[in-house]
């Protein structure tokens, strides 16, 4: 009896530094909060995004979709997180925000929402006009112009049928899984638009079409191997 205490207390100080061990190796993750302006598309790929393999290793993603507003309306959910965390007794390593500058007379927003971002350190994704740049940069590089975000999806359409035989569909949870295999492509075509193909207008807000999205992902997924 005496050596089934020793054993049961050997099995409990066991799984005492099992537990710890895996708490160390869960707190050696990066802790990051993605807050997405849209409802349905972004959201369905980061959520994608995050469980692969490669993410899961190394990061603790939390994705939050839109509640609608402008684009400072994303920032000030954002904000709004970490202070509900804090109260938590909790933090984030990184906050990501990830919008559009879809419409025309969205410049002065766009500046606005990025400042604040700045103050509270969180780093932005912007994509011009919209979201669906970044999954056409999975098939094509190119700085098109286009007029807003349908005239973004009726090109993409043109691979996206062709890839998948269907139309693309912005509630669509399965968009990461379906482009997944072609991300590394996509994280070089959207660089070599903003670093290569837009130099006489470094700043996103004009350069339509163009993405930063591809910062995001390559943090989440590493450089390429």
């Amino acid at each position: 009896m005496k050596r089934g205490g020793r054993g049961g207390g050997g099995q409990r100080k066991r799984g005492e530094k099992a537990l710890q061990r895996r708490s160390r190796r869960r707190s050696e993750k990066t802790h990051i909060l993605i807050v997405c302006e849209g409802k349905e598309t972004e959201p369905n790929y980061f959520r994608g995004l995050r469980d692969e393999e490669a993410v899961r290793q190394n990061f603790n993603v939390v994705v939050q979709k839109g509640k609608g507003g402008s684009c400072v309306v994303v920032i000030d959910q954002a904000i709004a997180e970490l202070e509900k965390a804090a109260n938590r007794g909790e933090d984030f390593d990184e906050v990501w925000c990830v919008f559009d500058a879809e419409q025309s007379g969205q410049r002065k927003q766009v500046i606005q929402a990025r400042t604040l971002a700045s103050q509270h350190r969180i780093q932005v994704a912007l994509s011009h006009p919209s979201f669906e740049v970044w999954l056409l940069a999975h098939f094509v590089r190119t700085k098109k112009s286009f007029a807003d975000c349908e005239k973004v999806i009726a090109e993409l359409n043109k691979h996206w049928r062709r890839e998948f035989r269907r139309d693309y569909e912005k509630n669509d949870d399965q968009i990461y899984t379906r482009l997944a295999d072609r991300t590394r492509t996509a994280i070089d075509n959207a660089r070599k638009v903003r670093e290569l193909d837009w130099t006489s207008s470094p700043d996103i807000v004009d350069s339509n079409s163009a993405t930063d999205v591809y910062l995001l992902v390559e943090r989440l997924l590493g450089p390429p191997e």
